[in-house]
Parts: C-alpha cells; sequence; structure tokens
C-alpha cells in the first residue's frame, strides 16, 4: 500500500505542478511580437516561401486563414525527433534523441499499461492480450534507449568544454535522477520483469485503487516504482517541463500573429501596462516612480545634463 501512495502523491505533485504552471504561462504579460516567418499555422502558399497574411491588401478586414496540418507537420518532427537540434548541432543530436525518445516511449509504455488496465477493468481480454506485446516491445526500446541517450548526455556534459562551461549543478543532478530511474528500470526488466507483467499489475491496481492488489515487489520492481514516481513529481518542477511548455512557446510566442484590433484583448492590455510606473533607473527614461509609461512615452526624451 505504501508504493500505491507514494504514487498517488507523485501523480497529484505532477498534476498540480503543470496546473500552476500553465496558469503562469496565462497570465504572463503581452510578449514583445517576434516578427519571425514563416508562422507555421499559415497556408502551405505562404509558408512556402516565409510569407504572411499581412502581404494581403487591407488584411485586417479579411478572415485569417490557419492550417493545422502545417502546424502538426512542423510540431511532430520537432517534438519526437529534435530536429532543430539535428539541424544546429547534431554531434549532440546522436546523445540527446535517445534520451528524450526514451522518455517518450516510457510515457507510452504507461499509456498502454492503463489502456490495458481498462480493458481488464471493462472485461475485453481480447483487447487486453493484444496490449500485452506492444508494452513489452516500447518499455524494453525506451529503457535502453533512455539509459544510453542519459549517459550520453552525461558524457558530454563532462567532457565538452562548450557545455560544461554553462553546466550547472542541477543539470548533472537531473541527468542522474533520470539515469537512476532508466537503471532501475533496466534492472526490473532484465531481471525480474522482462514481459513487464508486474508493471502491468501494479499499474491495473493503480487504477483500480487496490481492488486488484498485487504481491509485493521485488527490489528492483520497488526502486523502478519508487524512481519512476518521484520522477514524475520532479519533472514539473524544473526546466525539464520545457518537454510539454513548448507548447506556449511556439503558440504563444514565436507563432502568435494575431492583430491588434481596437477593443480586443492585446488593447485592453497594453493600456493596462501603460498605467504601470516604472522605477527604472536609467536617465533617458526619467522614471521616478510617479510617472507612468503612458506619461513617459508621450513627453519628450530627457537632454543630457
Amino acid at each position: 500500500m505504501g508504493f500505491y501512495l507514494l504514487s498517488y502523491l507523485c501523480a497529484a505533485v505532477f498534476v498540480l505542478a503543470c496546473g500552476y504552471r500553465i496558469y503562469v504561462q496565462l497570465t504572463l504579460p503581452v510578449h514583445v511580437r517576434w516578427e519571425l516567418y514563416p508562422v507555421q499555422h499559415e497556408p502551405a502558399a505562404k509558408t512556402a516561401y516565409g510569407g504572411s497574411y499581412m502581404e494581403e491588401h487591407d488584411w485586417w478586414t479579411k478572415k485569417q486563414e490557419r492550417s493545422l496540418t502545417n502546424e502538426i507537420r512542423f510540431m511532430v518532427p520537432e517534438i519526437l525527433f529534435i530536429r532543430g537540434l539535428w539541424h544546429n548541432n547534431r554531434s549532440l543530436w546522436w546523445v540527446s534523441f535517445p534520451f528524450h525518445f526514451g522518455l517518450y516511449l516510457m510515457l507510452a509504455a504507461l499509456g498502454l499499461m492503463f489502456l490495458r488496465a481498462g480493458l481488464a477493468v471493462w472485461e475485453a481480454p481480447a483487447l487486453r492480450s493484444l496490449t500485452d506485446s506492444f508494452v513489452a516491445a516500447v518499455g524494453w526500446s525506451g529503457v535502453i534507449l533512455g539509459t544510453l541517450g542519459t549517459l550520453g548526455l552525461l558524457y558530454r556534459r563532462l567532457t565538452d568544454p562548450d557545455l560544461r562551461a554553462y553546466a550547472t549543478v542541477s543539470d548533472y543532478f537531473n541527468l542522474l535522477f533520470n539515469l537512476l530511474f532508466f537503471l532501475s528500470a533496466l534492472a526490473a526488466t532484465f531481471m525480474v520483469d522482462p514481459f513487464w507483467d508486474g508493471a502491468k499489475d501494479y499499474v491495473l491496481a493503480l487504477l483500480t485503487g487496490g481492488r486488484f492488489r498485487t504481491p509485493a515487489p521485488s527490489r528492483p520492481g520497488a526502486m523502478a516504482i519508487v524512481s519512476a514516481s518521484l520522477l514524475m513529481a520532479y519533472i514539473p518542477l524544473t526546466h525539464m517541463s520545457h518537454m510539454f511548455m513548448k507548447y506556449f512557446l511556439y503558440h504563444r510566442v514565436a507563432w502568435d500573429d494575431a492583430p491588434n484590433r481596437p477593443g480586443d484583448r492585446i488593447e485592453a492590455a497594453v493600456a493596462d501596462y501603460l498605467g504601470l510606473k516604472p522605477t527604472w533607473r536609467a536617465r533617458h527614461v526619467d522614471a521616478d516612480g510617479q510617472k507612468n509609461w503612458r506619461d513617459i512615452v508621450s513627453s519628450p526624451p530627457k537632454e543630457k545634463q
């Protein structure tokens, strides 16, 4: 029961931390426009040459066309295969890709185990047995790739002067934490649970609140459960949450080309910001904590003394 409680607690921390991060992102001030084109939600006719709907005559009077297909065609290779790193730093890609893809495969294995558990509860044995082989194949691939990738990233951090120059203690701790998880999962898979039967039964017990209780896990299995649960709670508390928070970087910053029309949210937000009273020390701003931005930007620049 202690393992179940730990997993439930870590799952709750994960959900709450993710919710808080998303809330912070949604309530941040309006960002400065990047103005980088093409924006991937433009139709293919525009993205082919880096165009924009703002090229159209009287574009503000027309409905903006968007293409979900173009977004998906860009995001899937970027998320799953780290396309940007492949183009910009290929030597690092060879160790970063297996690490990230290993994590994705472990998430996929977890999703398959929850699907299998649901099928067991709904008494669909044929479909349940169909997922068994997929769980083992995906799980084995995940632990092997993840272990190799984590070791490779740790080696690069320690030996590459360019990476070591800006690496922090938390960077090394994050890699070691992930390595602990992958090694414990690999040990449990190799030593006691090659077909992931124990893992599948544990997930079934979690989903049913202990109704289908399993025997006490082996030492490697217990280590895998503890490390997986703690890592789940830890990821959204660190910059490793970029794996899903990257959505906001693209959709609310890099790809935000929403027009600023009278009466919309952007105009209202900017109007609020103009009422703020900065206290910067820069003389050219002349911010004394009494003048707001509206006063400052509408006044002539202060002459040099």
